[in-house]
């Protein structure tokens, strides 16, 4: 009797070993500016046992969720108030493509300039960076609806709240989800990098001391680790939550 592989785990298996084997090749000729997998696992291990490193984790996870949930509430109400409304999209439109194209360090770098390095900088640049890609999406989904559920709504005299919620909210769960993903993607990226430029702290500060001190095994170590931990989070949370909310596709 054979074992057949599911096609998915097949690819994700090929693209695991395919990664791992570069790795390989490109440790045994830039080392050890690019550390041996070996040695990088040990590196992880010490990580994992360390308390700096998870007070580190800890507290860069908490900027991570409250960036992330401050983006993308003001995102999606930014969004939907564009969509709904053709005035407030002639004005905002110009600004939203200008927020969308001045590139990311730049929120960071004027933050810490107008604020100072403490938390309320790191909290507005990245309020700042990743709300208008949530707007865009959210504008952009609210604008593609079914304006044939809207004329029915009107002609039986539905109340607003009522359009809200059952002819409006159904057709934004896509973009919204698409939304958060998007946010959180973002958001902890960008964390790090707010970290590495103006905290003392933090997963961010971790990578950068370590890359200071040319401990290259160090940051590929806890960069490792913060990006699985991140990826296992976005799954298990937004994944469940994709799930839940869009079982009536299947």
């Amino acid at each position: 009797m054979s074992l057949r592989i599911p096609p998915r785990v097949a690819a994700a298996m090929v693209a695991l070993l395919t990664m791992l084997a570069v790795w390989h090749v490109m440790a045994l000729n830039f080392g050890p500016w690019v550390p041996d997998i070996g040695s990088t696992l040990r590196a992880m291990e010490a990580q994992l046992s360390s308390g700096a490193f998870w007070n580190n984790f800890t507290l860069t996870l908490g900027r991570v969720l409250s960036a992330f949930a401050a983006a993308t509430l003001a995102g999606s109400a930014i969004g939907l108030f564009i969509g709904l409304n053709k005035r407030a999209e002639a004005f905002f439109q110009p600004l939203l493509a200008l927020a969308l194209a001045v590139p990311d360090p730049v929120y960071i770098i004027f933050a810490i300039l107008a604020l100072g390095t403490g938390e309320t900088a790191g909290f507005v640049a990245l309020t700042f960076a990743v709300s208008p890609f949530v707007a865009n999406i959210v504008r952009s989904n609210v604008q593609a609806r079914d304006h044939d559920l809207d004329q029915m709504a009107q002609i039986y005299h539905l109340p607003r709240h009522v359009r809200l919620w059952t002819v409006l909210a159904p057709q934004l769960v896509p973009a919204l989800l698409t939304a958060m993903r998007f946010s959180f993607a973002l958001s902890w990226k960008l964390v790090v990098v707010v970290e590495a430029i103006g905290q003392p702290d933090g997963i961010g500060a971790q990578i950068f001391n370590s890359f200071r001190l040319l401990r290259m095994r160090d940051v590929a170590a806890v960069a490792i680790i913060f990006i699985i931990a991140m990826q296992l989070l976005e799954r298990g949370v937004v994944g469940r939550l994709e799930k839940r909310l869009l079982h009536w596709r299947n």
